[in-house]
């Protein structure tokens, strides 16, 4: 299963931009330790799926720009 699919099965919007607010939130202010084990773990999950996918879709996106340069197209 692709990155992009896995994300998409695991982490819906609202969820996805409230654990972004929280990862923020809790490097500013410091409160990570004050989560409890199974917050951090969920927290830590989110990032290294985010982390795959935005590896993924960087991946995609230099294949399609190779791609498109081995075939004469426009330049990106």
């Amino acid at each position: 299963m692709s990155p992009f699919s896995e994300f998409m099965i695991n982490y819906d919007e609202e969820y996805s931009r409230e654990y972004l607010w929280r990862i923020m939130r809790s490097v500013v202010t410091g409160e990570f330790g004050s989560f409890s084990r199974k917050e951090r773990s969920n927290l830590i999950s989110f990032y290294e799926a985010l982390d795959g996918l935005l590896s993924d879709i960087y991946k995609h996106s230099n294949a399609a720009e190779e791609s498109q340069k081995n075939e004469g197209g426009p330049a990106g």
